[in-house]
């Protein structure tokens, strides 16, 4: 009775072994492995490998046993191994050649390399680079795919596929030319959750958006106060946070073209019926540099690249005097306007919506001060250190600082652009009121309070 028992269970577990299978690997010859391959039609998978490549191992051991690789490679594939530095792969090598291992083809029968991928792949990977093959015979082969895609001939269908099935390095590519590819019902369509996945900056396709954005505002189904909601949520605001993150990357890369081509997008964004501007005292990083002025957003340019020396001191001077007229430092600085105060103080009692406004309030203008104070930084190297320059420079400082009194993370380099021009005695009361501040807030964080007194002690030395 044992035995038969002992039989069964051997007999179970041997079929639940073949059952759960990884990628099975054929044996042969390389001649044969091909002549295989065109009578059934296959693609062929080829892992290149050494015996003394631990990736290669690791792929091996780890991923290539993996049932659901194997339910996925073994009825599309023919798959096959070879040692590089065994006679066969010596001569298989000479016809496809390495740069690195693990490498893996995925070859045709008639011996043609339809795709390479060169590195170790988790699961996910090659399932991912399967399915790019599987496209490519679904569209006649890579290279009458990427004729069509080339030439503008490629349909909706294809690239959409190409969209689904393109690796991570290819995808962003892929998304643009289907978004271009699609009329513009369904390009601008509610439900087009697509809009929301754009990384690539592509000047065709974010110029077609935003037109198609102004446009549609001024129509009829406008006015539909609920679906407009849903259309600014899933259309608009993606397609404004795409410009906001271009924007950034221009700046951040010194891509002057690129830069002045995002303002042209932006300044179309103007015919917009909708609400655009945050006020550029009112910057968020959240909602980004979309919603400020074009002055703003090239004093950013200017003083991140250090370029248009004699523009940027111009125009600073001008944007500076026209802010601080329009938002006097009178109206910054009074303690509790419509019970700002109170929110801030209470934030850490409130729940839900409430926190989230007053810790909106706290955090109320910390983009734009900080720019401010870049600003005034960049200007103070490029002027005269006379006293007319001082005093300028000293007056933006304190505006950047009662911008918000109460964002502790202002005051310090505040502070340190004063000590820079040598007003060290404004640079102790930015400092003095900044503590003052956080006791008025009823803030406990011995933290905050040990930042902005060690930078009032290094003030109090003339320590710049």
């Amino acid at each position: 009775m044992k035995k038969i028992v002992l039989s069964f269970v051997c007999v179970f577990i041997t079929c639940m072994v073949s059952h759960a299978q990884g990628v099975k690997f054929e044996s042969g010859t390389w001649e044969e492995i091909l002549t295989k391959a065109k009578t059934e039609n296959k693609t062929i998978f080829v892992d290149v490998y050494t015996k003394w490549c631990g990736p290669c191992k690791h792929v091996s051991k780890t991923v290539f046993p993996q049932e659901k690789l194997g339910d996925f490679y073994n009825p599309l594939f023919i798959n096959f191994k070879i040692d590089a530095e065994s006679p066969a792969g010596k001569e298989f090598v000479k016809t496809y050649p390495v740069t690195g291992y693990p490498t893996f083809f995925f070859i045709d029968g008639n011996g043609k390399v339809i795709h390479k991928i060169v590195g170790a792949r988790d699961a996910d990977g090659f399932i991912s680079e399967a399915n790019m093959i599987s496209m490519y015979a679904r569209h006649g082969g890579i290279d009458n795919m990427m004729a069509a895609i080339k030439n503008g001939t490629a349909s909706k269908k294809l690239l959409y596929d190409y969209y689904t099935s393109a690796n991570e390095k290819n995808k962003p590519v892929a998304l643009n030319l289907y978004l271009k590819a699609l009329p513009t019902k369904e390009l601008i369509d509610v439900d087009n959750k697509l809009i929301d996945e754009i990384s690539l900056y592509d000047k065709e396709l974010m110029t077609r958006l935003v037109e198609e954005i102004v446009k549609f505002s001024h129509g009829e189904k406008f006015n539909d106060k609920e679906f407009v909601g849903r259309y600014s949520f899933n259309i608009v605001f993606p397609v404004q946070y795409d410009i906001t993150t271009f924007l950034e990357k221009s700046i951040a890369e010194g891509d002057l073209e690129w830069f002045n081509e995002l303002l042209e997008l932006k300044e179309k964004f103007n015919h917009y019926t909708g609400r655009l501007l945050d006020g550029d005292l009112n910057i968020k990083r959240g909602r980004g540099i979309f919603f400020a002025t074009p002055e703003y957003i090239k004093l950013c340019y200017w003083t991140k690249n250090r370029t248009n020396e004699e523009g940027f001191r111009d125009a600073l001077t001008t944007y500076m005097d026209k802010l601080i007229r329009e938002n006097h430092v009178d109206s910054l600085i009074k303690e509790d306007q419509n019970g700002t105060l109170k929110m801030i103080k209470e934030a850490g009692s409130l729940k839900g919506q409430m926190k989230f406004v007053a810790s909106f309030l706290l955090d109320a203008g910390n983009v734009t001060a900080h720019n401010i104070i870049n600003w005034t930084h960049y200007f103070w190297k490029l002027s005269p250190s006379d006293k007319k320059t001082k005093e300028l420079c000293t007056q933006w400082i304190n505006y950047a600082f009662n911008m918000n009194r109460f964002n502790d993370r202002v005051a310090v380099p505040a502070a340190d652009v004063l000590a820079r021009i040598g007003n060290f005695k404004e640079a102790k009361l930015i400092l003095e009121k900044a503590i003052a501040s956080q006791k008025e807030l009823g803030n406990d964080d011995p933290q905050v309070y040990k930042k902005l007194e060690l930078k009032l002690r290094d003030i109090h030395n003339h320590k710049r």
